[in-house]
Order: C-alpha cells, then structure tokens, then sequence
C-alpha cells in the first residue's frame, strides 16, 4: 500500500471528527440559553426531542449522582429546558460514539504494516475522552461563572426590591418591576426573578423561592428563601427584612474580599521565595566567590602564597655571605 494513502486515510479521519464535532454541535438545542426575559417566552414554545435524541442519551449509562450533577449545571448555567439534559446527552453520546466507529473503521482500513492503525487508534482514544469529559468541564465554569454573576447582582437586586415593596407594590410586582429595570446591567438575576415571578403566579411565592434555591444551592439564596418564607408566614415587614439581608450579604462580601487580601501575602511568599531570593543570592554571593577564586589561582602560581617552592626557596639555608650582602642591597 502506498505511502500516500495512509496520509490520505488520516485526514479522511480528521475530517470526519471535525464533521462529527461540528454537527453534533448543531443538533445540541440545549445550548440555546436563557440569556434574557425575551427568552424565556421561547422556552415553553420548544419542540420536545424525539425518541432517538431519548435513545442515544442512554448510550453511555450514568450513575444518579451524575445525572443530578449535571441537572444542577444545566439549571446553573442557565439552560431551563425540561428536557435540556437528555438533549445533552444524546449530543454527547453520538460524537463520542461515532468517532470511535469512524477510528475503529479508519484504523482497519490503514495499513497493518505501519504504525498509522495505533495511532489513529490512541487518536480516536483521545479524541473521544476528549469529546466525553470537555463539555462537561465546560458546562461546570459556565454554571460556576453565572452563579458567581448572580450572588454578585442579588443585593443591587433587593435593595431595588426594598423600594419597590416600601412603595407599596407587592413582592410579586415587585421582582416584575426589578427584573424589567436590571435586565441592562444584571441580565442573569433579572433572568431569575422573572422565573421566580412566573412560578410564584403558577403556585405560591413560598414554592417558587424554594425552587429558585434548589435550582441555585447557594447560601445566599438558600438564606433569601428561608428568610422571604418566614417573613411572609409571620406577617411581618418584608422590606426591613430584605434591606438587612442585602447589607449582610455585602458585608460578608467585603470580609470574603478581605479574607482573600490576607491570604494573598502568603500566596505571594512563594514567587519571592522561588523567582527573587536565587537572583539576590547570586548577587551578594557571586563577587565573593570570583574574588576567592581568582586568589585560589594566583596563590597557587609561581611566588604565590599557597606555592611549595616559594617556601622552599625562602628556607634555603645561607652559603654564601657575599651573595647575602648583595640581595640586602
């Protein structure tokens, strides 16, 4: 078999994972987030998957905990589609499962001669593991990412809450208020409150806090549910309560800021130790050893200190006088 067409084979296999990668990509409909309000009435508008997209999410078996995981991210990351998961899944598991149908069958149709069969095969490995553990990772720094950009917009949030409520408008019209006026520069939590309003109108607005702090498991929201919850039960002022949960949740931000200040000195002692210390060393410790070196080699030439014939030649007993008084002279 000639030479070019195993090169020919390995592009062929190339080819068809960036083919496999980029329509998997497309069929992937989960990806289409909720970015804005906008969205959300799109949402409920989606074609549910058919049966194959049901089929291929259980190519590959996951455990509860996994499927929970991943369910959490989703909701995280902002991908509130009942069936976002499975849409997932089924994307996932088609390119991890084509590209090693299409590795397996390049690497049979390479030839057994040449190492090109194992290397497309530890290239299908790799790829594959790639395509299977990447998304997820990814989807975790999105749903990490979002959440950080909430906990960071929910005090601006209820100090807006507090006005609306101390107005008198309800906490329902309230976050109606809050999430049309945040939206320009708190694009996620106006997401979230918007969800929370249309949940609160399905149900009650007890059942859509704690379904917003499920969705979230964040402390700050877990506190934000448990706190409005209560309040509400025990007729109390809603406002007073918001008002002094923001100022909480800044103060504990400064203090987590603060935290982090401190514990930059000691992460600092490591680049000083490693990068700076060896040049100072070199510098304070060089000039002497050069100056101890050259000495070392003067001594030892011919007059030197450290030279045995120069004290040979000084302990040479006197013969002659004459030759005494001429070297005095």
């Amino acid at each position: 078999m000639p030479a070019w067409l195993d090169s020919v084979t390995l592009l062929a296999f190339l080819a068809t994972f960036v083919c496999a990668l980029v329509f998997g990509m497309a069929v992937v409909r989960a990806r289409q987030r909720v970015r804005n309000i906008a969205d959300i009435h799109t949402l409920s508008a989606r074609v549910r998957p058919g049966h194959w997209r049901r089929n291929w999410a259980k190519v590959i078996p996951a455990s509860q905990a996994e499927s929970d995981a991943l369910t959490q991210d989703l909701k995280r990351a902002g991908y509130y589609g009942a069936d976002a998961g499975t849409e997932y899944l089924a994307a996932r598991n088609f390119i991890v499962i084509g590209l090693m149908v299409v590795g397996i069958a390049a690497a049979v149709a390479a030839d057994p001669s040449t190492k090109l069969p194992q290397t497309i095969l530890a290239a299908t490995m790799t790829a594959a593991t790639v395509c299977h553990v990447g998304p997820r990772w990814m989807l975790h720094l999105q749903a990490n990412r979002r959440l950080h950009k909430i906990q960071h917009g929910l005090p601006d949030a209820l100090d807006i809450v507090r006005m609306c409520l101390s107005g008198g408008l309800s906490l329902r019209d309230s976050l109606a208020r809050v999430a049309r006026d945040i939206e320009f520069f708190h694009r996620e939590i106006a997401v979230e409150l918007e969800v929370v309003r249309r949940h609160a109108e399905a149900d009650t607005m007890q059942r859509a806090l704690k379904e917003f702090a499920r969705r979230m498991n964040a402390p700050e929201v877990n506190a934000l549910s448990s706190l409005v919850s209560q309040t509400e039960l025990m007729g109390t002022h809603v406002a007073m309560a918001v008002t002094e949960f923001a100022d909480t949740m800044r103060r504990q931000y400064r203090q987590r800021a603060e935290e982090r200040a401190n514990k930059t000195s000691i992460k600092l002692l490591f680049p000083v130790i490693l990068c700076l210390a060896p040049p100072v060393f070199i510098l304070m410790v060089g000039p002497p050893v050069l100056q101890l070196k050259n000495f070392l080699h003067d001594a030892h030439e011919t007059g030197g200190v450290l030279n045995p014939s120069s004290y040979t030649e000084r302990l040479t007993p006197v013969t002659n006088l004459e030759e005494l008084r001429d070297d005095l002279r």
